[in-house]
């Protein structure tokens, strides 16, 4: 029988059989078992020859040996070497190889823009939509690492997602689809920023812009996957679960389906997903204490950091929870003792959220977001030296910009320099177009900081276009400033 031709499109999404997840899980856990015994190089080997097997294991596969990549280069790990990649081609006729070459090498690499677009650009030629979609925002965050951005790149990189959107849209993936051309859009309009006056690429993005509106338009009225699910009581549980009011009975119900399906292909991490996404719906403690035990087991096994992120995230949601519980109850009973109550929840709530962002920074070093929320929590809890360039670090990202540049004023401002504080938010008030509540935290502590730095009639200038634009903000305090000043 004549081999398949591995460059031609795949006419449909890749499947992969059960003994194929089997065996490909069999070398994730020898992965993860090696990067324990810190033999680091050998792990890298055993995650891809399990990748070869099932190359969208996203979760149990390619996340966990990126993480392991990280590890590897703190720990002083080498760089691949010249002949290594030569051995390793990029561009042979197979893209699925050619794949796990560009991720075997990234590995030893992990800043390596170009292993990175190699995995990229192979997983689209391949038709492994799900690796794709996990490496996308990697590659894109390598992107905006350089001072100058390269036009030729950026070309590059939304030209193979939206290579993959059509993909997605002929394989009737409508949530791809929009998934990929929202990236494109975004990392578009990043490189117009930078070239305000590019009008090719204000007619790019224009285009663009409208094909992800068709593209919305279809996946927001086509029926969601519950309507490719054959058996009639599974669409009523999980219509049932996103209900947002369900009486009791209903949700123990859909509790006991779902462990009973989990508990029937423990191994299978969708089924340990539907059970804890269920769980935790719930808000009750003793549900989401059995979904933090499950995750936990999971982790342990698989060493599959992601699943340590999800049961981070749900022991952040419990002490917060926890905090304004307290707090409400403080405020109704005005107890001393309920008040020192909340105090401690607080400060509990802060000391995880530091921890767990700590480490998630130094499992992701390039990502921006987890710098931003790590500085916030460095930040709410008064360590401000610390805050101010991990913050500083964090405004690369557009999204969380002029957040990052409020919080280093008002680091700076704690720290009594209040000229630089003035600067900072000064700048970042400029850049700010909208009016709302960010743009009255940075007048107002704009003034504050003009305030305490002597400078009297620019803070009367701020506190006066706060007040125009809320004159009760904050229950009449800049009001109360400004009169002060006078």
């Amino acid at each position: 029988m004549a081999e398949k031709d591995k460059t031609a499109t795949p006419s449909g999404p890749p499947e992969f059989s059960e003994a194929d997840q089997a065996r490909a899980r069999q070398w994730f856990k020898k992965a993860a078992d090696c990067r324990e015994k810190r033999d680091y190089n050998y792990a890298i080997e055993c995650y891809i020859t399990g990748l070869g097997y099932w190359p969208e294991a996203v979760e149990e596969g390619h996340m966990p040996l990126r993480s392991l990549a990280i590890q590897r280069q703190q720990a002083g790990g080498k760089k691949p070497s010249f002949m290594e990649g030569v051995k390793r081609s990029m561009s042979g006729k197979d893209f699925r190889k050619n794949m796990l070459n560009a991720e075997y090498l990234l590995a030893l690499d992990p800043q390596h823009y170009g292993y990175a677009e190699g995995v990229l650009r192979n997983a689209c030629k391949a038709g492994l939509l799900q690796t794709l979609k996990w490496v996308a925002p990697l590659v894109y965050d390598l992107l905006k690492k350089d001072k100058k951005p390269d036009k030729g790149k950026f070309k590059t990189f939304r030209d193979t997602l939206i290579e993959a959107a059509a993909r997605a849209n002929e394989w009737g993936q409508a949530p791809l689809e929009t998934w990929f051309l929202d990236q494109a859009v975004n990392s578009l309009d990043y490189i117009l920023m930078r070239s305000p006056g590019d009008e090719d690429l204000r007619s790019e993005q224009r285009d663009l812009a409208g094909r992800l509106t068709i593209a919305r338009g279809k996946y927001e009225d086509a029926e969601d996957f519950r309507d490719s699910l054959r058996d009639a009581e599974k669409q009523k549980r999980l219509h049932d679960s996103d209900r947002t009011q369900q009486a009791e009975a209903s949700v123990e119900a859909l509790i006991a389906a779902a462990r009973e399906e989990y508990e029937a292909s423990p191994d299978a991490p969708q089924k340990l997903s539907a059970l804890v996404d269920i769980l935790v719906k719930t808000e009750k403690p003793v549900h989401e204490n059995e979904a933090l035990r499950l995750l936990q087991a999971h982790y342990e096994k698989t060493r599959n950091y992601n699943l340590k992120v999800r049961a981070d995230d749900i022991r952040l949601r419990q002490l917060t929870r926890q905090a304004r519980e307290l707090a409400e109850r403080a405020r109704r009973t005005g107890s001393e003792e309920d008040k020192q109550q909340h105090r401690l929840a607080v400060l509990e709530q802060r000391q995880t959220a530091l921890e767990v962002y700590r480490e998630r920074v130094a499992q992701y070093p390039t990502d921006l977001r987890l710098k931003f929320k790590l500085g916030a929590a460095l930040f709410e809890s008064g360590q401000y030296d610390e805050a101010i360039p991990i913050l500083q670090a964090a405004q690369a990202d557009p999204r969380n910009r002029v957040r990052s540049r409020l919080m280093i004023g008002r680091a700076f401002f704690e720290q009594g320099s209040h000229a630089q504080a003035a600067e900072v938010l000064r700048e970042a008030l400029e850049a700010y177009e909208l009016t709302d509540d960010t743009s009255k935290e940075l007048l107002y502590w704009l003034g504050r900081a003009y305030e305490s730095a002597g400078q009297i009639d620019d803070a009367r200038t701020a506190y006066g276009k706060l007040l125009r634009e809320d004159y009760n903000y904050r229950d009449g305090e800049a009001r109360k400033r400004l009169d002060a000043l006078k």
